[in-house]
């Protein structure tokens, strides 16, 4: 367990991120968090947990508090047999995906899912999977909530110690709240096959099946499942990866794919990808494609991406077409100092309207550690949007100094909203 406490302190000269008019605030935060993890032979699983209360100096939004949790854990009730999933996420989450991201943008929201795997070996490279699911999505003031019970049936036959190929079989049953969506129940049914390899870092996931999706009281829907995932080691310290995801998903499961890894090389969801989720229920069709090279050296570590996407919700007049890029770097001059540089540009066409965002986003941070438990980091944004609707257009500049304390390097002080 490490724990820690933070102050922050930033600037930002358009806070509103409004094209005309704007206005410029002090933002002053008190954080307090801590981490868990237990890696033992029958409990394998870890938690974040934080508080920020944040204070507006000059009154452009209300004072809020808030918290942040993240966490997954696997119970081991018997060795290679039965084992309890446990999933949940407490976090902010974005209201309208075309209005700037501002606190007024923003609601509390919860995501929840839980269930057992029951392994049954019939020999030594054939064996049967079935999982049962619970789960739940609650968004505050808002009639989006709804809760699910899935399950999973799976053949599996190992190829080798390092590849194994898969018949799956996926059900979830939604319930929505009356108000949520025009179907109170949702079915969903995924056909598929799956073939899965890992060699020394360099690894391979493939999907292919279809997807029914049943709404009572409304047509059925179809569709593909084509999704693969390639990693291919060029080093001890760096990668390239391949992603591309041909599917149905939906925007109340997003939260929880935002924080697992799971062996499927799915879609990271119509948000997540930016760090957040949309607090509206629906099903969508999603294509995305993602090309990504990594170098993790021991002094200078990058990131590399590009990704392309084509989003086409069932109900939300929001469909877009999506592509963008995004460069990270971090140079590590001792043990006790470090410099970042961040660099994110999307441009967003929306098909269901006539509108086009070009989104860039510009960051510097530098952290000097006083000692092994106490942080000094400075933060400089750049964020500017280009937008083809009159109003929609703006440009942020803040600046953030954040001292913080933390025990131990499982925590480490920044705001999560």
């Amino acid at each position: 367990m490490d724990y820690g406490v933070g102050l922050l302190m930033s600037y930002e000269t358009n806070i509103n991120r409004t094209e005309t008019n704007p206005v410029a605030d002090i933002t002053e935060s008190v954080m307090a968090g801590l981490a868990l993890s237990e890696n033992t032979g029958d409990v394998n699983g870890r938690i974040l947990a934080q508080v920020e209360r944040r204070h507006f100096v000059r009154g452009s939004f209300s004072d809020d508090t808030t918290a942040f949790i993240d966490g997954a854990g696997l119970w081991t009730i018997s060795p290679r047999r039965l084992t309890w999933l446990l999933e949940d996420t407490f976090r902010e989450v974005q209201l309208d995906l075309t209005s700037p991201d501002i606190p007024t943008n923003r609601a509390k929201s919860n995501s929840l899912n839980t269930g057992p795997n029951l392994t049954l070996a019939l020999d030594s490279t054939n064996s049967i999977l079935v999982g049962g699911r619970y789960g739940r999505f609650d968004i505050q003031h808002s009639v989006s909530d709804n809760r699910r019970y899935g399950v999973l049936v799976s053949g599996v036959h190992a190829l080798s110690p390092q590849s194994r190929i898969s018949m799956n079989y996926e059900a979830v049953r939604t319930l929505f709240e009356p108000e949520a969506t025009p179907f109170p129940k949702v079915l969903r049914e995924d056909y598929y096959g799956r073939y899965e390899s890992l060699y020394a870092g360099s690894g391979a996931v493939i999907d292919l099946g279809t997807s029914r999706i049943t709404r009572y009281g409304g047509d059925p829907l179809f569709g593909n499942i084509e999704r693969l995932s390639l990693i291919k080691a060029l080093g001890p310290d760096s990668a390239f990866r391949v992603l591309y995801a041909d599917e149905i998903s939906d925007t109340f499961s997003d939260l929880i794919r935002g924080i697992t890894v799971g062996s499927s090389p799915t879609d990271p969801g119509v948000v997540v990808l930016r760090g957040t989720s949309l607090a509206t229920s629906d099903l969508y069709h999603s294509k995305r494609g993602e090309v990504a090279y990594g170098s993790q050296g021991a002094r200078f570590q990058y990131t590399l991406l590009g990704f392309g996407r084509r989003v086409d919700f069932e109900t939300l007049d929001e469909d877009y077409d999506e592509r963008g890029g995004r460069i990270t770097l971090n140079w590590i001059l001792s043990g006790a100092t470090r410099f970042g540089l961040y660099a994110d540009v999307s441009k967003r066409d929306y098909t269901s309207f006539v509108r086009e965002d070009l989104d860039r986003n510009y960051a510097a941070s530098g952290e000097i550690r006083v000692n092994r438990n106490i942080s000094v980091t400075l933060f400089a944004n750049l964020a500017e949007r280009d937008s083809t609707v009159i109003g929609q257009s703006y440009v942020d500049r803040k600046v953030m100094l954040v001292l913080g304390y933390s025990s131990g390097s499982q925590f480490g002080i920044q705001s999560r909203r």
